[in-house]
């Protein structure tokens, strides 16, 4: 159950076909549905990018001086109350930016807050943030990113060390610091994508720690694809569309023009008005259940500019929560168990394409199938897995916007144990609206799954992404 929100239920969510009475994953009652409503009423949040960029401002840099890390003021009591004062209810730190220091002595290297001069070694900016925002009744999310350049994590293939250190530290951030609602993850779709650091092995890690803790990722996707919470990144040129029914969050910089991206520096820039926070904002993405998560990034002291603290009450005189909006809408089937393939082939197209877990605003792979329809598409998973049952199909994304040329309008699911002798489990249509589209059917054992696409809005067939995993009750 979650555990720290209510529930509700509500209308109908997203696009699935071949759905059968076997399973039951996805219904409204489930633990993660419960979870992703608990959020969606945090409803606004601080954004805090804070770390060894603050201080040098070399965006993603490898090996940085981290002893100059020397927040001699740090107060995350005067962030949560400046959070209070604007009706934020929840945060977001950035536990380690794409540098790779750590704002926690982790034992999984010594580039973090434990081997530095500051504080004699014995800092560790995580666990005064946690504990400061839950004193003030505030949730505390995390922020990690996958892509560690000083490991060099996502500059090549990824290695079993490299995992392992991944694994180790996400470990600890999850069974040391307390319940976490949200774990943002980042340098990971656009970067390396999530094959090259499976996402299954990921998501299992993160739930088997704190099964309540929803992941999202900067997939720039206006789907839920391999997340639990779909992320608009604002400053990458998307907005929370007026049609959304998922749940989302949606990021902004409160210093919007001028600065060092994300973090701090002497140049901060103007703030956004209130005016843009509350009208622009708040009260756009509240209706179509997207959290608002706003940066406001702590300087070299430790503290938030005096402007930013009094920009912050300004807004919370502007703007409370609206109690009369709607549930979130039911949210439908979710891939909560993925499976990663190890191997896709195609009957025509890069079948390859479709299973890298590539997404960025602008850069999105595609398998696209040649010649006529119908076109078939098959993952292999590298093993027999005893209880397949779902399939997700993502279309085709250009500037992180969904397009409806080649979705695929008509399919058929089978799979196979052997890769010969396949047997099929659903078919149906799909609207050619440019959303996710999902389809269900009874557990089997399977190593094969072979998407055949039938017909398409357009000549051929196009997909930024298909997965597949297992279906499941809910606990």
């Amino acid at each position: 159950m979650a555990s720290f929100g209510g529930t509700s239920d509500g209308g109908s969510g997203g696009s699935v076909a071949g759905a059968s009475s076997g399973g039951s994953g996805g219904v409204s009652a489930s633990s993660l549905e419960q979870a992703q409503r608990a959020f969606i009423d945090l409803r606004f949040g601080m954004f805090l990018h804070f770390g060894i960029l603050t201080y040098t401002g070399a965006w993603s840099e490898a090996n940085l001086p981290i002893d100059a890390f020397n927040p001699t003021k740090l107060d995350p009591a005067q962030w949560a109350a400046a959070a209070q004062s604007a009706h934020m209810t929840f945060g977001v730190l950035t536990t380690r930016h794409h540098d790779g220091f750590a704002l926690w002595p982790s034992q999984a290297s010594a580039f973090n807050v434990g081997h530095i001069s500051w504080q004699g070694g014995q800092g560790d900016v995580v666990r005064a943030y946690v504990d400061a925002f839950r004193s003030r009744g505030l949730k505390p999310g995390l922020y990690y990113s996958i892509w560690d350049n000083t490991e060099g994590i996502g500059n090549g293939p990824v290695t079993s060390a490299q995992l392992t250190y991944i694994k180790t530290q996400l470990t600890e951030l999850l069974t040391n610091y307390g319940p976490i609602p949200i774990l943002v993850l980042d340098g990971w779709s656009w970067r390396m994508g999530h094959r090259a650091v499976a996402y299954q092995e990921i998501r299992e890690l993160v739930k088997s720690l704190q099964p309540d803790c929803l992941i999202t990722d900067h997939t720039h996707l206006a789907d839920p694809w391999d997340v639990d919470i779909v992320n608009f990144e604002e400053p990458s040129g998307v907005f929370a569309p007026a049609t959304n029914t998922y749940a989302a969050e949606q990021e902004q910089k409160l210093n919007a023009t001028g600065g060092n991206d994300w973090f701090w520096a002497p140049n901060i820039g103007s703030l956004l008005s209130v005016s843009a926070i509350v009208n622009d904002h708040l009260k756009r993405l509240e209706p179509v259940w997207t959290n608002f998560l706003l940066n406001c990034p702590p300087n070299r002291d430790g503290l938030l500019d005096a402007s930013i603290v009094t920009r912050l009450g300004e807004v919370g005189a502007a703007w409370s929560p609206n109690g009369a909006r709607p549930p979130l809408p039911t949210q439908g089937p979710a891939l909560e168990f993925p499976y990663t393939p190890v191997a896709a082939s195609a009957t025509s197209g890069n079948a390859a394409n479709a299973i890298d877990g590539i997404n960025d605003t602008a850069k999105n792979t595609l398998w696209q199938s040649t010649g006529a329809l119908p076109a078939t598409l098959t993952l292999d998973l590298g093993v027999v897995r005893p209880d397949v049952g779902m399939l997700a199909c993502v279309p085709r994304y250009t500037n992180g916007i969904a397009q409806t040329q080649g979705n695929i309008t008509s399919f058929g699911v089978s799979t196979s144990q052997d890769g010969t002798n396949f047997t099929a489990q659903t078919s149906g249509t799909w609207a050619a609206d440019g959303r996710m589209k999902i389809a269900t059917f009874s557990p089997v054992a399977a190593r094969y799954v072979r998407l055949e696409a039938r017909t398409a809005n357009g000549a051929a067939a196009i997909v930024t992404e298909v997965t597949v995993g297992a279906r499941r009750s809910p606990q």
